[in-house]
């Protein structure tokens, strides 16, 4: 008895996968708990294990570079010569009946084949405008797909393909690419994500002349680094723990309120981004989640990250501020109802009293969820993030195992 491998759903949100690399080959012998491939989902590739012991008959090609749906048969483990991938999911018939169904329909259409050509020979469906503007053209008119009545070719039909031969000419040099598979569901989410839920933004600025001298103190007395987006992990955390009411999500038209602060960091890949998850990290310590947050950057990019280290959290912060960005909109992260972007730290004059003096300044924006969020509940939210990082003596606190004396 045959036994299919089928594609399987390695996330909540795979709906189709790639594979990236066998590790078996037809004629090895498998057993349970054997890693058979390499799978390529929307978030990161993993390994597929066998299930079933025997003898690996089938396999289905994977230089196509096509993604293959959820539960679709990649492998057999013991089928016999007649079986294939392709069919294996249809009920076999009787030989003799497929065999006279095939040359019928074979014989059928050779036939149909014979006087389609013919008729192609003869006549070709366009209106008089489009045959004339092609043969002044030099256009091959068979060659295009009439969008006219029947297949009509009509007017537009060979402007738009002149103008598009025009737009190749200008482009000159160029390639196309084949997006990868986690390229295609970043495409296809971000879309339905910005049509789908109402964006609004808040962007504030930030004095954090104090936050500097307190990460110099603490990578100056320790014998490890934190980075800025520790620190800003960290804040954002603790405002998030002060405004329960902002750690929710829309979801089917009901509003789900959680109860624990994990915070999604934006990592960028070669093939695009994930957000990793610093689970609980108002209550970790700075030096807790700087760890964390270099092991899981490794992770994500190794391809090494599973589901429960990326899916799911309260809230996402995207920081490019290391590329020299002032500050920016981010996209959110469903089903989250927020994301904070951070921009540089830049030196500016500021007005003290009567003085004008040399400060470092931080503009973030919050894109929040308006279904979920109102103004003043996401202002809240910002300005506790903002009072944090200009005052951090909560996070001065919380650091009880670093030497920041």
């Amino acid at each position: 008895m045959s036994i299919k491998i089928l594609m399987p759903a390695l996330s909540p949100t795979m709906s189709e996968g790639n594979i990236n690399k066998w590790l078996v080959k037809v004629g090895d012998k498998v057993k349970p708990g054997d890693i058979i491939a390499e799978i390529e989902t929307d978030k990161a590739t993993m390994e597929l294990e066998a299930v079933d012991e025997g003898t690996i008959t089938h396999m289905i090609d994977h230089n196509s570079n096509k993604a293959i749906p959820v539960n679709k048969v990649i492998a057999i483990i013991g089928g016999s010569k007649d079986d294939s991938i392709e069919s294996n999911d249809i009920k076999p018939l009787n030989q003799e009946i497929i065999s006279k169904s095939q040359s019928s329909k074979l014989k059928l259409n050779k036939e149909i084949s014979i006087k389609t050509n013919h008729l192609e020979e003869k006549t070709t469906l366009a209106s008089h405008f489009a045959k004339y503007y092609s043969k002044k053209n030099n256009i091959n008119i068979s060659e295009i797909k009439g969008t006219g009545p029947k297949g009509r070719i009509i007017k537009r039909d060979v402007i738009n393909l002149k103008s598009r031969e025009e737009q190749n000419q200008i482009l000159r040099d160029y390639k196309i690419i084949e997006p990868s598979n986690i390229r295609t569901i970043i495409a296809k989410r971000t879309t339905e994500t910005k049509q789908t839920i109402p964006h609004y933004y808040l962007t504030i600025e930030s004095n954090v002349d104090k936050l500097i001298l307190l990460r110099n103190k603490i990578n100056n007395e320790n014998n490890f680094k934190i980075s800025f987006n520790d620190i800003f992990v960290k804040a954002l955390a603790l405002a998030l723990k002060k405004n329960p009411n902002s750690n929710v999500s829309w979801i089917n038209n009901k509003i789900y309120k959680y109860s624990t602060v994990d915070v999604s960091i934006a990592v960028a890949l070669k093939e695009g981004l994930i957000t990793p998850i610093v689970k609980d990290a108002d209550k970790k310590s700075l030096s807790e989640i700087s760890l964390e947050i270099k092991e899981l950057v490794i992770k994500a990019k190794e391809n090494k990250l599973q589901p429960e280290e990326y899916i799911g959290g309260s809230i996402s912060i995207s920081n490019l501020g290391m590329y020299g960005v002032s500050e920016f909109s981010a996209i959110i992260n469903p089903p989250q109802s927020s994301i904070l972007a951070i921009g540089k730290i830049k030196k500016t004059p500021i007005v003290n009293d009567k003085n004008i003096e040399i400060g470092n300044l931080l503009k973030s924006t919050l894109s929040a969820d308006h279904r979920v969020l109102d103004g003043a509940v996401a202002g809240k939210l910002v300005k506790d993030f903002n009072d944090i990082i200009q005052n951090p003596i909560e996070i001065w606190i919380e650091s009880n195992d670093l030497n920041i004396i």
